[in-house]
Order: structure tokens, then C-alpha cells, then sequence
């Protein structure tokens, strides 16, 4: 009855089904029903496999199996024979009509995946045989044994890369793990069972392939049965293997003698086995057991394999649908560009001139008023606009939802270097610049008239000062920058979203280059700017207005001092000395002053027009 169920056309197919998406779905994250066959280097694996198959595999002194082969054994009805593939370069699929050619098939695409060497491969190879004694329909994939010390030729993490690729395949829930350990053997130390116990604590979905069963230790059958010491209590249980020993592989012994010698066997070695099922005992079973676990473990998972493939179809039919429409013709290529181009160009004009998609509403800061009108200039000294500027606090640049905003970005970062162009110019009428300014008239004493400054001392003082604004300048340039690029490819990716990728990176590429390029020039350009701001000179009428009007205002100002001064006392000379008044710790006003101390006080209403 069961035999019936696993050569049925309906199990056939299901198997047929799970081998061709497993190879389809290689690289995709989807879990499928398999049987994997692990083990130590040189325990018997490639003995099992041959006795389950019936065929002969390659065999070498080190490591043979080098990248994973997956096994495929179909029963045939007339002819028998065997189709191999490469899952990497030349995919096409060979047929191997001699049986025995096919350990020298399964060398050749190893050689041509792993290499010549002793490396591995996580590759795999594709191995279907059609057979008239395969008693079921079967699937095994068989991985490079573990190997512990690198040969010569040998990567030296040979280990952990074998590691690695075995529990790529036990790692998943659908995964049944075939260990293949010698009987003589404590199971407990086989790595490869503490490797399947790291993903499958409760030993629900491994079981064992006993190998090398003829150097059996007493207490085999309890052994076998998961109970005595070295033993493991799988629930898949535990099967006993006689392998070919090396003077059977010499003599060519048939699999069908093998399989004869193997019952034989058991029945020899009654003493051991006499109490022992025959489920335990020989390839036969072990094939009856994995055709079965196998078949059981398709038919549970199929559906769910089914619904996860729907839904991994519909996520990638939905991103086929964001995919733009083919472009077949260089006009219509040309079209889509100039389109999107366009597009982009128009976001970026209607954010420079204001045009927002949704006008932010903000509560908008009373901030304090910039007063740079001499008239309304406050009557306790000249250079209060000055003090002003000192004490205004400093603006954010704008709300986290304005970032697009780059008409008013621009405006908010020029307020910001106009206030600190004004802080970097020394405070002009401070008593202490008034000293620097005697000092240097006193320097350039016997050049020009002592009521007329040299006009280099001018030119001397505000040159210093003009020293201080490259910093200002190339902080403007470079918050320009950092903000032009941010917004252009904020609006960039808007305007282009996911289509086209590989234009999309170049056209970025572009702009982030001729933005650098841009800052380049404008560097140069300030540098010129300020090397022709070396020459003081000026046709703004602006510049004569504010020296006469401040002028003026320390007139009035002197005027008072004057008679507040001619109510106590009178003047003990005539013009011959400085009297200087101090109005604060920082500032000074002039009472009756020398020619020196009239000439300094111009050149300091000057340098203050100048720089205004």
C-alpha cells in the first residue's frame, strides 16, 4: 500500500514539481522540501549515496565532494540513463547514456565550478538518473564532507566554509538532514549533528545513516533504537548502511550483490540484530524511510509553498508595474527625457520664485529691527547703529518643512552674512580705535598736513579690516552650496522617483559636479571681489551723505559739551589741548580737540561710511 502511494503519478509529479522550482528558485528566498545529506570527511557518505542510487560516484584520498550535488533518482520504465548540469557558464543539460561514465561527468563540472583544486563551491550541480531498480522516486542533496585541516592547494578557512554552506541548507524548517556517521561511532561528537541542533533543538526533522556497519560495537541495536550510550534519539530514527569496503570497490561488486551481501549480513550477525526491526536495518529501508519522510514533508508544506510564491509574484508583479514603458525608439527616448527634464527644471523655478505646493503655516518670531538710517540714529552717540548690530540675535534659517524653499533660503543666508560683515568691522569710534588712528597720524607726521590725514592711513586701516571678510565670504559660498545641493537632489529625486536608475545616477552625477564647479568659480570670483575692495574709493553719494550727517550730529553733540563746559569753567587755552569726554567704558566724545585728534575723528567717520 505504501509503495503504491510513492510511485504513484501524483507523488512522481509533486517530486518532479519541488526538483524544478528548488533549481528555478536557487537564488530566491523560498523554503522547499529537501533532504540534505551531511557528515565527517571519509565516514561512508558517497558508500550510502551509492547504495541508495545504485550508482557509482567519485571517490579520491581528500576531499571529493566539492560543491553540492544534487541527486535526483527517478525510476525508469525501458531505458536507463542519466542527464547532468552545471548550475554556473553552460547550463545546457547533457545526457550520459553509459552509467558508468557518470562519477567522470560529476568530476568534470566540479573541476569547471570549484576549480581544479581542493576548494568548494556553493554552486550545484544537477544530477537526474533513470533507473528500472530505484524502488521509489527520490531526491537527496548530497554537501562537501568536513574536513577539519586545509591541504595544500586548500583555502585555509576550508572549515568554516564548509560550515558555512551546510548551514545554509539545514537552516531552514523544510530542511530534513541525513547524517551519515559510522556505527562505531558516539553520534553526540558528530559536528555535523551539533550544527543541525543549533537550528533543530528537538531533533524533529534529522535522522541517521549508520555507516561502516560491519565494525558495529556491542550495543549496536539499542544504539540504532536511540538508547544506551552515543546514542541519539531522533524522531526520524536511525537506519544501519553496509558499505562496499575497498576490496569490494576493487572487485567491482554490482549494488544488486551488495544489497545481497547487506541482508546477508543482518542475518549473520544474528546476536546483534536478532531483536532489531527490520526497519533499522539496510539501504532498502533507508530508502523506504526518506521516500516516505519525504512524500509527507511535500504534501504538508505544498500549500504553504504555493500561497508564499503567489505572494512573492503579486510583490514582484507590482514592482514590474512601477517599471516605466519600454522606450523602443531614439525619438521617444528623447521625448521621455526632455519630459522629465522639464519637469525637474519647473520645480526648481517655481521653488525659486515662491510657487509652493503648500504654503507652511508658522509662528512667525517678532524679531528685532536693523536700524541703519543715520537720521534716526539715537542722540546719545554716533555709532549706535554699531551697538545694535552687536546686540541683534541671531535667525534660524528656516522651519524643517521650508527646506525647499530656496527663494527664501537664499534670502535668509545673505541677512545672515550681511550681519556678519558688519560684525567682523572693529567698532570705529571705541577709544581704543581712536588711539590706533592718533598712532598712526603721529607715524605719518611730516608727510601731510597735520588737519589733512595721509590718505594711505586710510587705506592702511581699512585694508586691515578688509582682511577679516574672506571668511565671511567663503562661509556664505559654502552654505550655498551644502544648501543648493541638498534641495537640487531633494527635487531631483521628486522629479524622477525609481524610473530609469542608471540614467537617473548619471544626470545626478552631473549636477553634484557642476554644483562643485559653480562653487569653484565662485571662490574665485569673491577673491577677485575682494582683491579690488583693496582700493578705497567710491561714487555713492551715500558715502558723503552719512560722513556729513554724522558729522554733523557730533557738532551738535560738541556744541552742547561746549556750553555745559563754559557754565564751570573756561577754556585755559586756546585749541592748544585735547579735552575728551567719556560718555562710556567703550565710547568717546570729542570736546575742543587738537588738529591731530580732529583729523583722527574724520578718518574714523570715514572708515565707518565706508564700511557701512
Amino acid at each position: 500500500m505504501l509503495g503504491e502511494q510513492l510511485n504513484s503519478v501524483e507523488s512522481r509529479n509533486l517530486l518532479s514539481a519541488i526538483d524544478k522550482m528548488r533549481e528555478l528558485l536557487h537564488e530566491e528566498k523560498v523554503n522547499l522540501p529537501e533532504i540534505v545529506v551531511v557528515g565527517d570527511q571519509s565516514v561512508g557518505k558517497s558508500s550510502v549515496l551509492e547504495a541508495i542510487s545504485g550508482i557509482q560516484l567519485p571517490r579520491a584520498q581528500n576531499i571529493c565532494t566539492r560543491c553540492p550535488l544534487e541527486l535526483r533518482m527517478k525510476t525508469a520504465q525501458d531505458k536507463e540513463y542519466a542527464t547532468i548540469r552545471s548550475s554556473v557558464g553552460s547550463t545546457e543539460e547533457k545526457k550520459i547514456n553509459d552509467l558508468t561514465k557518470i562519477a567522470d561527468e560529476v568530476t568534470r563540472l566540479t573541476s569547471e565550478i570549484a576549480g581544479t583544486g581542493f576548494n568548494v563551491s556553493p554552486r550545484p550541480i544537477y544530477l537526474t538518473v533513470y533507473k528500472r531498480d530505484i524502488l521509489y522516486d527520490l531526491t537527496l542533496i548530497d554537501l562537501p564532507g568536513i574536513t577539519r585541516n586545509a591541504v595544500p592547494g586548500q583555502a585555509e578557512d576550508i572549515h568554516q566554509q564548509i560550515l558555512n554552506l551546510i548551514n545554509e541548507y539545514i537552516q531552514p524548517p523544510t530542511a530534513i538532514v541525513l547524517h551519515v556517521i559510522p556505527a562505531s561511532v558516539d553520534f553526540t561528537t558528530s559536528e555535523s549533528m551539533k550544527l543541525a541542533k543549533v537550528f533543530d533543538p528537538s531533533c524533529q526533522r534529522q535522522l541517521i545513516a549508520a555507516s561502516k556497519i560491519d565494525k558495529y560495537d556491542k550495543g549496536i541495536a539499542e544504539k540504532l533504537q536511540g538508547r544506551g550510550s552515543g546514542s541519539m534519539d531522533l524522531q526520524l530514527g536511525c537506519v544501519a548502511v553496509l558499505n562496499r569496503n575497498q576490496d569490494e570497490i576493487d572487485q567491482n561488486i554490482s549494488f544488486s550483490e551488495m544489497k545481497q551481501r547487506e541482508k546477508q549480513f543482518f542475518i549473520t550477525h544474528k546476536e546483534a540484530f536478532q531483536h532489531l526491526s527490520d526497519e533499522f536495518k539496510g539501504s532498502e529501508q533507508l530508502v523506504r524511510r526518506l521516500a516516505t519522510i519525504q512524500q509527507e514533508r511535500i504534501r504538508s508544506t505544498f500549500p504553504h509553498i504555493i500561497k508564499q510564491l503567489k505572494k512573492q509574484l503579486a510583490e514582484n508583479k507590482a514592482q514590474l508595474k512601477k517599471i516605466p514603458p519600454s522606450v523602443n525608439t531614439e525619438a521617444e527616448c528623447w521625448k521621455n527625457f526632455q519630459s522629465m527634464i522639464n519637469a525637474y527644471r519647473e520645480s526648481i523655478h517655481d521653488n525659486v520664485k515662491g510657487e509652493y505646493d503648500q504654503v507652511a503655516s508658522m509662528e512667525v518670531a517678532e524679531l528685532p529691527i536693523i536700524n541703519t538710517d543715520v537720521d534716526a540714529t539715537s542722540n546719545d552717540n554716533i555709532h549706535s547703529d554699531v551697538q545694535d548690530d552687536e546686540c541683534e540675535e541671531e535667525e534660524s534659517l528656516a522651519e524643517e518643512n521650508d527646506e525647499d524653499h530656496i527663494a527664501y533660503h537664499i534670502y535668509q543666508l545673505q541677512r545672515k552674512f550681511q550681519k556678519e560683515c558688519r560684525r567682523s568691522f572693529t567698532n570705529f569710534f571705541s577709544s581704543k580705535y581712536h588711539k590706533i588712528v592718533l598712532r598712526e597720524i603721529d607715524r605719518a607726521a611730516g608727510i601731510s598736513l597735520p588737519n589733512f590725514p595721509s590718505y594711505q592711513i586710510i587705506v592702511g586701516l581699512f585694508r586691515k579690516e578688509l582682511q577679516k571678510l574672506p571668511d565671511c565670504c567663503r562661509e556664505l559660498i559654502q552654505q550655498m552650496h551644502q544648501y543648493m545641493s541638498q534641495c537640487l537632489l531633494r527635487l531631483f529625486e521628486q522629479a524622477f522617483k525609481n524610473e530609469y536608475p542608471r540614467l537617473k545616477e548619471r544626470l545626478k552625477e552631473i549636477i553634484i559636479k557642476r554644483l562643485n564647479e559653480v562653487q569653484e568659480v565662485l571662490l574665485e570670483r569673491v577673491n577677485e571681489i575682494l582683491d579690488m575692495e583693496k582700493r578705497v574709493f567710491t561714487l555713492n553719494h551715500y558715502y558723503m551723505d552719512t560722513v556729513n550727517k554724522l558729522k554733523e550730529m557730533n557738532k551738535k553733540k560738541n556744541d552742547v559739551h561746549d556750553e555745559t563746559n563754559a557754565l564751570s569753567a573756561s577754556l585755559s587755552s586756546k585749541g592748544a589741548s585735547t579735552a575728551i569726554a567719556k560718555n562710556s567704558a567703550d565710547t568717546v566724545a570729542y570736546a575742543s580737540m587738537s588738529n591731530e585728534a580732529q583729523a583722527a575723528q574724520d578718518i574714523q567717520i570715514a572708515l565707518h561710511a565706508y564700511s557701512k
